[in-house]
């Protein structure tokens, strides 16, 4: 596997406002909520299988270096735009410093700029804790690109990446090897890092979906529950990026009773519980608003704008279309 090695070092947001309206629009709760459904199992899987790295160096993703990991971050980057960043990894390492790992299936020099936006939001998360650790920032390359540049290079700021290429890898044999250990019952890290990142190693989307598949069936059959779990969240974070719905289907179904699936199942009940709760709150205080936005317009002594001053959870048209309903 070939690998590339450079240290980094860095230093260097607006919603667009739409029409009031009282239609929903968008960046509104409800498709907030849709929002943070489509995070949710990433955020799952990703906790699943950074637990578990837990004491295994960085070296099995080919990287280099053999520093372990000994806790997991939450990967999120809050900024304020109309789309939340998020990093694949954030791991804390053995030496104190923090490791951001991404993988990627495209090469695009903005891309560097995104890993601007990590660091500097890894470092601030940091300070704001009062701690100032090293951070690296890695990338490991599926076998679609030969080579990237990990250099962008300003008179502010500069970038630079750890980067490692998948390109290269022994693909059938690492499945050979895989197959014949499961067999035998002999599963290492390393054979349990090559399925889950095998699926990578592949040129093409058709060759990954087939690998996804062959993996996920692997791994099913791995007797130890954790190693399996192990396995199939770190599937499921490393190909989110590059699966088609058709093998998103697929493993759904494979994984309905696996412990991936039912922790997948029970957590999204539970986020779906909160949310019904919170949406409840949230038309609560909307109902009680109209109802007082009627008050006040039945006593005829308060214009449109200056109930609007009043109330400023409700928009104009949504105050207009009250005293419609209400023949003012």
């Amino acid at each position: 596997m070939e690998t590339k090695e450079t240290k980094r070092k860095v230093e260097t947001k607006k919603t667009k406002r739409r029409p009031s309206s009282s239609r929903q629009a968008a960046g509104s709760p409800a498709q907030d909520r849709d929002k943070s459904i489509a995070y949710q199992n990433k955020d799952i899987v990703s906790k699943l299988f950074g637990d578990r790295m837990k004491g295994k160096p960085l070296s099995l993703f080919g990287l280099g270096s053999d520093l372990k990991v000994v806790d997991v971050r939450p990967t999120n980057i809050p900024i304020v735009r109309a789309r939340e960043l998020r990093m694949d990894n954030l791991f804390e390492l053995e030496d104190g410093s923090v490791a951001i790992l991404d993988y990627e299936s495209t090469c695009k020099e903005e891309d560097l700029t995104k890993y601007g936006r990590y660091i500097l939001d890894v470092i601030d998360r940091y300070l704001r804790e009062g701690k100032r650790p090293d951070v690296h920032m890695m990338v490991l390359y599926t076998a679609d690109i030969e080579e990237a540049g990990t250099v962008l290079d300003r008179t502010a700021c500069r970038i630079r990446t750890e980067a490692a290429y998948l390109v290269g890898v022994p693909s059938e044999r690492w499945l050979a090897e895989a197959r014949d250990r499961i067999a035998e019952g002999r599963v290492t890290d390393e054979v349990l890092m090559h399925l889950v990142i095998l699926p990578l190693t592949y040129r093409g989307q058709e060759m990954k979906q087939k690998a996804i598949r062959q993996c996920v069936d692997l791994a099913r059959q791995i007797p130890d529950k954790e190693q399996e779990t192990f396995v199939l969240s770190g599937i499921l974070s490393f190909t989110d990026k590059v699966i088609d719905k058709e093998t998103t289907r697929y493993i759904k179904e494979v994984l309905g009773m696996t412990q991936v699936g039912r922790m997948l199942m029970d957590e999204g009940r539970q986020e779906g519980r909160r949310e019904g709760r919170q949406e409840g709150r949230l038309e609560g205080r909307q109902e009680e608003a109209r109802q007082t936005a009627m008050n006040m317009l039945q006593s005829g002594r308060f214009s449109v704008e200056e109930i609007k001053g009043f109330i400023p959870s409700l928009s104009l048209d949504a105050i207009e279309q009250i005293a419609e309903s209400m023949g003012s």
